[in-house]
């Protein structure tokens, strides 16, 4: 025995299965297409603006490599300079840009067990 279904002009029937049909009404179809359209936009445009970010850190990411190898040559020359120039300093240059030798060093010596520091002032200790 067959069941018979009545649709109007603006349903149609969709074969889930055997025993059920569900109908969707042109509205409804309407409905469900606009927003499969709009998420399909809306994926099409996270994809395109995750791949030019991505594009964009690639390029950043390679202007950075390359500044850093500059400034790492630049340091390795001013390395080279400070010792070939830290080589060319001797005891006699140093007399002749008027440094001398220290015959008795000052030392910090440690302060008397009694004493202290404090912010406070003697008006407003009481």
């Amino acid at each position: 025995m067959s069941r018979r279904i009545n649709l109007s002009h603006e349903q149609l029937p969709l074969p889930f299965g055997e025993k059920r049909t569900k109908i969707l009404s042109y509205e409804n179809r309407a409905h469900l297409f606009w927003f499969l359209a709009g998420v399909s936009f809306l994926s099409l445009f996270i994809y395109f603006y995750a791949i030019n970010a991505t594009a964009r850190n690639v390029a950043l990411r390679g202007n950075l490599e390359r500044e850093t190898q500059e400034l790492s040559s630049e340091i390795a020359k001013l390395e080279f300079e400070y010792i070939e120039l830290r080589g060319k300093v001797t005891l006699e240059k140093a007399r002749e840009l008027g440094f001398a030798e220290v015959k008795e060093p000052l030392y910090i010596t440690t302060r008397k067990s009694g004493e202290s520091l404090s912010f406070n002032t003697p008006d407003t200790v009481r």
